[in-house]
């Protein structure tokens, strides 16, 4: 199978803390999710922009280091920059320069999940090209993958963004957004109730990430009429499953909690952490059809299987935050954190 990534890809120039020094990095989230998803052994597509500059060979070679062709790349007139400052929490703030066009097509042959996100789906004029990528990849049966992963000083207007993050929901099987991007699309609004809202829009399965407090899923074919809305998932709600408390696997909703670890920034987890729960939904346990070209088959998202997704996402997501940068985990590091923290009942028989 073959995953193909598109949007935006640029050069993080991270200031040290307490001082005026950057260093140049390759990011953007597309980009950290497609060189993630290659260190973990997959197959991938990178199709995106970059200008003939120095910047612009900083993030070629990154992608070749990583095994990923840039024959997908068009050409910009400059690359695309993010300034970042990581605070005392080692949380990053971020401000871009940055313009995206995606003009030229994007072949979908042999592509078994389309993932995008971030700024390539809200940033005129390329974002209406992503949005006619993702429409035609679901009308092709690939799986399309997106994280809103929304940065306010880029968005626009509030209103127009937030009805461009909701046409994406609808063309999307899978969402994966953090509950920072919750709060900002729908102030006040408890993201579990959002999460549910999304899921009965189209995508089969929402997946909310919490930063430090883990990850809620919600899997729509599995919902109930009684189940309980409120923000997020307050600890009276969990059982050792890792599904709300009273419940049984199968209700839908499904909670992972994140691992304790010394965080040295937060720069590019949430991009690992939709790579490897990508990885994780497309294992070997599925039928050869998904492995080798087909989308995921019906009925393959069941709670153990997302369970086991959310774990290792949190687990990739929990590696990267011990590293300066979006530096990804292979395989192997992933296997020997998840194993040193142990899997939930829901997941026992199912690995």
């Amino acid at each position: 199978m073959t995953f193909l990534v598109t949007g935006e890809s640029l050069v993080d120039l991270i200031g040290a803390p307490g001082s005026w020094t950057f260093t140049a990095v390759p990011g953007g989230s597309p980009l950290n999710v497609a060189v993630a998803l290659a260190a973990l052994g997959r197959p991938v597509r990178f199709a995106g922009e970059t200008g003939d500059d120095l910047f612009g060979g900083l993030l070629r070679d990154h992608l070749t280091r990583h095994g990923i062709g840039t024959g997908d790349l068009a050409s910009a007139a400059s690359t695309g920059l993010a300034f970042a400052r990581v605070g005392a929490d080692g949380s990053a703030s971020y401000d871009f320069r940055f313009e995206w066009r995606l003009s030229a097509p994007v072949a979908l042959d042999g592509v078994t999940c389309l993932h995008t996100g971030s700024l390539a789906t809200l940033v005129a004029p390329g974002g209406d090209h992503v949005r006619a990528l993702m429409r035609a990849a679901k009308a092709a049966g690939v799986t399309v993958s997106y994280d809103p992963n929304i940065r306010p000083s880029l968005a626009g207007d509030h209103s127009a963004a937030v009805a461009l993050v909701e046409e994406c929901v609808r063309l999307s099987r899978l969402v994966k957004v953090s509950a920072e991007d919750l709060d900002w699309l729908y102030p006040g609004e408890p993201g579990l109730d959002v999460a549910r809202r999304w899921a009965g829009l189209g995508p089969e399965l929402v997946v909310v990430t919490r930063g430090g407090d883990g990850a809620t899923a919600v899997l729509r074919d599995w919902l109930s009429d009684d189940e309980v809305p409120g923000d997020g998932v307050p600890s009276d709600w969990l059982s050792d499953d890792g599904v709300p408390a009273g419940g049984v696997p199968g209700d839908g909703v499904i909670t992972c909690p994140a691992p304790a670890v010394e965080v040295v920034d937060t720069v590019g987890a949430g991009d690992t952490f939709t790579a490897a729960y990508l990885d994780a939904l497309h294992d070997d346990a599925l039928p050869d059809d998904a492995l080798h070209g087909g989308p995921l088959p019906d009925g393959t998202l069941t709670p153990a299987r997302v369970a086991k997704a959310l774990r290792r996402g949190c687990a990739a997501a929990a590696i990267v935050c011990t590293r300066a940068g979006a530096v990804p985990p292979t395989r192997a590091e992933v296997n020997s954190f998840s194993l040193g923290t142990g899997l939930s009942r829901a997941e026992e028989g199912h690995t």
